[in-house]
């Protein structure tokens, strides 16, 4: 039914103040509506998954013009309903009362009937549908018999029926015209109610099909409540009968057929219409508040729900006002003023169909009122609107305050909205706002014009009704326009100022960002980051002011970095070609063109997954070129480096194409044998042992290298349920075990034999990532001194790990199982991070620290290091050249291309480097000619015995020279005593380090000794 029965309890009013020409002035009401109607149904069905009806559905209508629009649509919506519920349980109460209930009053039924419908609602929808309908149901069927029942038995009295006749206020056109719009205002109030039939559209099972059946059949049934009812009882009781109690005047329409069980039938006609019409706002108008909630429209505890999903804030809201407007009597002046609210409510629906019609015709459209209609839904709301300008007046100037007060609730109730979003979002204070501004301002417009309108009605003569109307209807008029410029046109500026400002942040925080991020990342050579992400949206303003060019400026603004992001993304392809050689970069070791060690361990992972999902066996081997040392020493890196690339060839043309070779690192290589028995890959390690003894390797023109490898086995299959790291660590353990029993052999990894060893070596390196969460490390810092001035001039940071029991755990411990587990990677960013922040800290005193740290050749290796680095130094800035980076010669011969990179890299932000160990082989030699050394470390075993050996001496004093021809300066280790100190200087050597200078100490006991009080250096502190 809709709402449509609301016509029953506005009958006796419209008859009393417009006479028997209420009833046309129904039925161009009821024409109005239908006109709006299929407008209202295509609104609904853009977005079926809400619920609130046609109003709630404007908050996303007008979203891209003003969220103060929306809101005011669906809260004048539900304004509009309020009364209605309290009314229509007042007036069942009413009729009970008479008829068979004397002795219990009428306001406590009404609440009773109230809060007993508002109980049925807290049940769930599916209760209050099994009950409406049942209600709905003996309702029609008794309006239906009250219309039937007269016109079979011919007691119709057809004259009287069709004599329409309008009373007027005062004489003269304009006092029939006013009468007249007053009429179709408060007509206006049950009219459209079959509107009501859309409030439940998301809780609707297959809604395009359903909502256009539940409004034509709406439609239909308020044809019998608007225009058959009151025709028929019209010339039936004639229109003094329907002014009265129609309770006790409709008998006459169920008497041929019910007999003394007539006004039985009208009670219940009655009752049962009134039951609907307090059913209907709880369960219907009470969802527009929850969805405006949920729109962000109000303040968010309407939108709370129960484990029934009924919203009981909003239902309970509804129930608790419907009683207070219940207990003032729900007078004649209350019911117009909210007719004001329910009017915006049904009007503002039909402009929104209008607008996304002419601005947004792509939007999908399961449902498509005829274009026509769309036009006559327009024209509709404009005739509510004049109604209300021309007939609101009459109900005097605290109706008309009331009713704008009424009005403008809802957007008090969206500032209290904003506020607290803006306290949620940590925002405090009340933001001013040009909407604030405008609308206050046109509040005191509204305020004078109501004295004018007291002060110029005062002084009208009495006896000029005309004139008195003619002021009340201005009044409404500048009233209604208040509405329009104080709140909606406000609303509509601050939203596209809103919008363009959201946009602006959007598009600086968001595409400009990432358009910048990405050019630096472009310019750095990093292609996968080098992306920008064009997702802005476009401003829509449909407005040909200011506001529109605004809006149309910044669209082209974004237009154009919509282009600068496709050119960067043009430029990013072209550069594909090369990516496939990046990643063959990033995969293989570029000196032997086989895996890197991150590779082979990515491969490892998914070979292990694979045995256990194929239930197969594989194994790995771990194989490491016996005195390989001996080779780069005798002949060089150069010549080192040939044969490991001759090595890796062999290996890469001995086994089979599935299976996988890396070199881990240095001269050690590993071997991935895809689905074998342990016996089959026992064969296959023992052949590539014999091979690799019986090959010759061709170096310097005829010169043949031999050389000798000890092998590790492990195998492993589904059941192990070992990991890549465990399987390496396995076949490492094997592999010492075969250089500790001669070399040249091989060795297999037994889960019996090796499990202590496998354990401990384990326990290390969860001891070194325990170290790593929880700041275990330590650095204590050793002096240099410069001979010459004999001053401290840096220090060298030397690693050490505190123990459970707070013992020092020296690096020997730990640093061999750290690099060949990798983590070593981890423990150098520590070093270089912790004493970047040492120097910064020291700089913030007002010191200059210069500090050495050692720096491993596993990291030195990985490609991504120096980026890993680069913050930390972009950080210190030009304090960055008083960190040295100490190279050995074995981080170097693990990759010389990525040695020399990374030095290239780190000096580029001022660092230098030192060149660690100088002279105990001839790859020091070497690495001076592609290292950007500034220092020689001169190795210290040519300075332990240095005052006692002439041979010692020569070899220090030609390093000295070599040095300074190169322009680089030198360091002595392991100074041990004075006489050493002097023939030091002697020889020319520029800075000594060793245990007579000093030994390795916390940094602050160096800098500051005990007695001087200083702020302590720690990692943490410093991180």
């Amino acid at each position: 039914m809709g709402g449509s029965n609301q016509s029953l309890f506005l009958l006796g009013v419209l008859l009393i103040g417009q006479g028997s020409a209420a009833v046309p002035l129904l039925v161009i009401g009821l024409l109005l509506s239908l006109v709006a109607m299929p407008g209202w149904i295509e609104l609904l069905l853009m977005w079926p998954n809400r619920v609130g009806g046609i109003a709630a559905v404007c908050g996303e209508a007008f979203r891209p013009y003003s969220a103060v629009l929306a809101n005011l649509a669906g809260t004048c919506y539900w304004w509009g309903w309020v009364p209605t519920c309290g009314l229509t349980s007042l007036l069942s109460a009413a009729a009970l009362h008479a008829w068979y209930l004397p002795a219990v009053p009428v306001t406590p039924m009404a609440i009773g009937i109230l809060l007993l419908f508002t109980g049925l609602n807290f049940l769930g929808i599916r209760k209050v549908t099994s009950v409406s309908v049942v209600i709905a149901a003996g309702a029609g069927l008794l309006a239906f018999l009250s219309v039937v029942i007269p016109v079979f038995t011919g007691h119709v009295d057809w004259q009287q029926a069709t004599h329409f006749a309008l009373k007027s206020p005062f004489d003269g056109i304009f006092g029939s015209v006013t009468s007249a719009m007053a009429g179709l205002y408060l007509i206006g109030f049950a009219a459209p109610a079959f509107e009501a039939a859309g409030c439940h559209v998301g809780e609707t099972k297959d809604p395009n099909r359903n909502v256009p059946r539940a409004f034509y059949a709406s439609a239909l049934m308020a044809g019998l409540f608007f225009v058959a009812i009151p025709v028929v009882w019209l010339g039936v009781v004639g229109p003094h009968g329907l002014e009265g109690d129609l309770s006790q005047t409709l008998g006459p329409t169920f008497a041929p057929l019910f007999g003394g069980f007539a006004r039985g039938a009208a009670v219940c006609l009655i009752v049962l219409n009134m039951f609907h019409g307090t059913l209907q706002p709880l369960a219907g108008a009470s969802r527009t508040l929850s969805q405006l909630s949920e729109d962000g429209l109000l303040p968010r505890v309407f939108a709370k729900r129960s484990a029934r999903d009924v919203p009981w804030v909003a239902t309970a809201g509804t129930a608790a006002m419907s009683i207070v407007f219940l207990l003032l009597g729900d007078p004649v002046w209350m019911i117009a003023a909210a007719n004001l609210t329910y009017l915006i409510g049904i009007a503002l629906p039909s402009v929104a169909v209008w607008l996304l019609r002419r601005h947004s015709p792509t939007l999908a459209r399961p449902y498509r009122a005829p274009r026509g209609l769309v036009g006559l839904g327009l024209f509709a709301a404009a005739v509510w609107a004049l109604s209300a300008v021309l007939g609101f007046q009459q109900f005097g100037l605290p109706t008309v305050v009331f009713g704008l007060a009424l009005a403008y609730s809802g957007a008090g109730l969206y500032a209290l909205r904003t506020w607290q979003d803006r306290r949620r979002s940590g925002q405090i204070g009340v933001r001013t706002s040009l909407h604030k501004k405008l609308t206050g301002a046109m509040l005191l417009v509204m305020s004078l014009d109501s004295v004018g309108y007291l002060i110029a009605v005062r002084f009208v003569n009495s006896a000029d009704p005309g004139l008195i109307a003619a002021l009340e209807d201005i009044f409404v008029a500048v009233s209604l326009i208040t509405i329009t410029v104080g709140l909606v046109l406000p609303g509509v500026i601050a939203h596209t100022a809103a919008e363009v400002a959201s946009a602006a942040d959007r598009l600086a925080t968001g595409t400009l960002s990432e358009f910048t991020r990405a050019m630096e990342n472009f310019a750095s050579g990093d292609l996968d980051s080098a992306s920008a992400p064009y997702n802005t949206k476009r401003i829509v303003v449909h407005s040909s002011d200011e506001l529109g060019a605004m809006a149309e400026s910044f669209n082209m603004m974004q237009d154009e970095v919509g282009r600068a992001a496709t050119a960067l993304a043009v430029a990013r392809n072209e550069m594909r070609g090369s990516r496939s050689n990046l990643v063959q970069l990033a995969q293989t070791d570029p000196l032997t063109g086989v895996s890197n060690r991150r590779h082979f361990e990515d491969e490892l992972e998914r070979e292990v997954a694979l045995t256990a999902s194929l239930r197969r066996s594989s194994a790995l081997l771990v194989m490491d070129l016996d005195n390989f040392k001996y080779v780069n020493d005798s002949h060089g890196h150069a010549v080192g480096d040939l044969v490991l690339m001759q090595v890796a060839r062999m290996l890469r043309g001995r086994l089979r194409s599935t299976d996988g070779v890396a070199r881990l690192g240095g001269d050690e290589f590993a071997v991935l044998l895809r689905d074998v028995t342990s016996k089959r890959a026992e064969e296959i390690a023992r052949s590539l042992l014999d091979e690799l003894r019986e090959a010759r390797f061709t170096v310097e023109g005829d010169h043949r290298l031999q050389l000798s490898v000890s092998i590790g086995i492990t195998t492993f299959d589904g059941d192990d349920r070992l990991s890549p790291a465990e399987l390496l660590v396995n076949a490492d353990i094997a592999m010492y075990d075969a250089k500790e029993g001669g070399r040249d052999r091989l060795a297999l990894a037994a889960a019996d034999v090796h499990q202590e060893r496998v354990k401990s070596r384990q326990s290390w390196l969860d001891r070194i990532r325990h170290a790593l969460e929880h700041d275990l490390f330590e650095l204590h810092a050793q002096p240099i001194l410069h001979l010459e001035t004999r001053q401290v001039r840096s220090y060298e940071l030397l690693l050490r790990m505190r123990g459970d029991s707070g013992e020092l755990i020296p690096p020997v411990a730990f640093l061999d199982i750290a690099e060949r587990s990798g983590m070593i990677r981890d423990i150098d960013h520590w070093v270089i991070r912790t004493a970047c922040g040492m120097i910064a800290e020291a700089d913030r005193r007002g010191e200059e620290l210069r500090l050495e740290v050692n720096v491993s050749g596993v990291s030195v290796s990985e490609p991504g290091f120096s980026a890993l680095l680069e913050p930390h130094l972009v950080a210190l800035g030009p304090l960055a050249k008083q960190l040295v980076i100490e190279l050995t010669e074995t981080a170097a011969v693990g990759n010389l291309a990525h040695a020399t990179q990374f030095a290239s890299d780190l000096a580029r932000h001022g660092c230098e480097f030192a060149l660690d160990d100088f002279g105990a082989g001839f790859g020091g030699f070497y690495y001076l000619k592609y290292l950007p050394c500034q220092y020689l470390k001169i190795d210290g075993e040519f300075i332990k015995a240095l005052p006692s050996s002439p041979v010692d001496q020569v070899f220090v004093r030609a390093m000295v020279e070599l040095a300074h021809g190169l322009g680089k300066q030198t360091i002595a280790e392991f100074v041990e005593d004075e006489e050493t100190l002097d023939l030091l200087q002697t020889l020319g050597v520029d800075f000594g380090q060793g245990y007579h200078i000093g030994r390795p100490a916390p940094l602050t006991e160096q800098l500051h000794p005990p007695g001087r009080v200083t702020p302590t250096l720690t990692p943490s502190a410093v991180r």
